[in-house]
């Protein structure tokens, strides 16, 4: 084989491995299911598209080491690992369990649609103390939102419902975002505050049916429901075709949530820490 034929088979190789390692490594800054994501719908903002943007555009690969807390006081704290990718782009956006698509922007505000598949939360046979309870299983949401830019940070409001029929309920998000971006870095404090009726409420935070009560379990609705969400969300642009990242966010239940028999917990938490390449 001569010198030429092996560099190029040298350099296939590597971009197999390349391509290997972003696919079987989730790409950075895909949420889990399980968290909503406070911040993420004003992702596009600071999109980039240089070779040392933090939020860079097109497709990122890669994997997420994610850990986050249950929502009820009998579930565990899980740990995942999670491969996959994320697309963000000038008008739509992919991150993993939702996807976005701008249809509109004027004067420092933009409009969009977004779907998610919410996971489902509690399964019967996972703990002994949730015996008799149905399962709470994935439902598909679609909803519609606006982010506005302000001198103060990024402003988002959205609302999205059950479109799958589960628990035929309603969320409605209103957040604020403050990205801080620097030469490869980027650091974005945000705050939700989430609104959720009783029929969504009820389903995935802690409501008991009359049917699902026992001993030591009453019936308990939930009703409509507010919480506050902070979290934080950080990027950096390794080199042009990798980035870290990570994000951490908590949820702080209101009394309903917390006082409810399946929860007794002030709130829940989800962290991850991801490595991304850049597809381009």
């Amino acid at each position: 084989m001569t010198l030429q034929g092996r560099g190029e088979r040298v350099r296939r190789l590597r971009r197999l491995v390349s391509w290997s390692l972003g696919l079987a490594a989730v790409a950075l800054l895909v949420p889990s299911a399980r968290a909503d994501g406070v911040g993420l719908d004003a992702l596009q903002q600071v999109l980039g598209d240089t070779a040392t943007s933090p939020i860079p555009q097109g497709w990122t690969l890669g994997g997420v080491v994610y850990n986050g807390s249950s929502t009820y006081s009998a579930g565990e704290t899980a740990t995942w690992v999670v491969p996959g990718g994320i697309y963000i782009g000038k008008e739509f956006m992919y991150l993993g369990d939702r996807a976005y698509y701008t249809f509109g922007k004027r004067d420092g505000l933009s409009f969009f649609g977004r779907l998610r598949v919410r996971l489902g939360n509690l399964d019967p046979e996972d703990s002994p103390e949730w015996a008799g309870l149905s399962p709470r299983k994935s439902q598909l949401e679609a909803g519609l939102g606006a982010v506005m830019v302000s001198p103060v940070g990024l402003w988002a409001a959205r609302f999205s419902s059950d479109v799958s029929g589960r628990s035929k309920g309603t969320e409605v998000l209103l957040s604020w975002s403050a990205p801080v971006v620097g030469n490869r870095w980027l650091v974005m404090p945000s705050a939700g505050l989430f609104w959720r009726s009783s029929g969504l409420a009820n389903y995935y935070f802690g409501g008991v049916s009359a049917a699902e009560a026992a001993p030591g379990r009453p019936p308990y609705d939930v009703g409509a429901t507010w919480s506050f969400a902070p979290a934080l969300l950080a990027s950096y642009r390794l080199s042009p075709s990798w980035l870290v990242g990570a994000v951490l966010s908590y949820e702080a239940f209101a009394g309903s949530v917390k006082d409810g028999p399946l929860v007794q917990k002030r709130g829940r938490y989800d962290a991850l820490i991801g490595l991304g390449y850049v597809w381009r």
